[in-house]
């Protein structure tokens, strides 16, 4: 038996390596993280003081966090792209407008101000209607946000009343496709 096993480990084959090959390896992870997430409840703000549908005045809702979006030298050099997914999910029968800057460590924008609308709900007790938005940021525009260290959020209330009830919820996250060659 012991000489079989020699026989066939000497009689085998091996196919010449190619360590070359090395170079044309690709490495293409994905990864998700959470990105922005806010949640605005009617019930939290009502004056039972107020006549039925009197127009009320709701200052926009601002944000500013720290946040960095690239990080380093390699993201910037080995990220393809980033797609920021949004999601409203709105109960309340009205809309809301949604802004976001990145700011560099001096508050200053870096790139572009993104806008988007979430569409009214059906009212409270109802199911959400759900909108969704994906932005898509290639690597020319993650090169430029390379400075960016803050997010800046906005949310205005659009023809809001007194008889306005429900809740709207911002779920979004980011996916990073990242392109490393070896």
């Amino acid at each position: 038996m012991l000489s079989a096993c020699g026989v066939l480990l000497f009689a085998s084959c091996v196919e010449d390596l190619d360590f070359d090959q090395l170079d044309e390896v690709v490495l293409t992870p994905v990864f998700e993280a959470d990105f922005i997430f806010s949640r605005f409840d009617t019930s939290e703000f009502e004056d039972p003081n107020l006549p039925p549908d009197t127009p009320i005045d709701v200052p926009p809702v601002r944000d500013t966090i720290n946040y960095d979006l690239v990080g380093t030298d390699f993201a910037i050099d080995n990220l393809e792209r980033v797609e920021l997914t949004f999601e409203f999910r709105n109960t309340i029968e009205t809309s809301f407008e949604f802004e976001f800057q990145f700011l560099n460590d001096s508050d200053q924008p870096v790139g572009n101000l993104y806008m988007m609308t979430a569409n009214p709900g059906l009212g409270e007790g109802t199911e959400p209607v759900v909108t969704t938005e994906i932005i898509e940021l290639d690597n020319a525009t993650l090169a430029q946000l390379a400075s960016a260290r803050k997010l800046a959020t906005e949310v205005r209330v659009i023809n809001a009343n007194s008889d306005l009830r429900g809740f709207v919820e911002l779920r979004s996250k980011g996916t990073y496709f990242v392109n490393y060659q070896l």
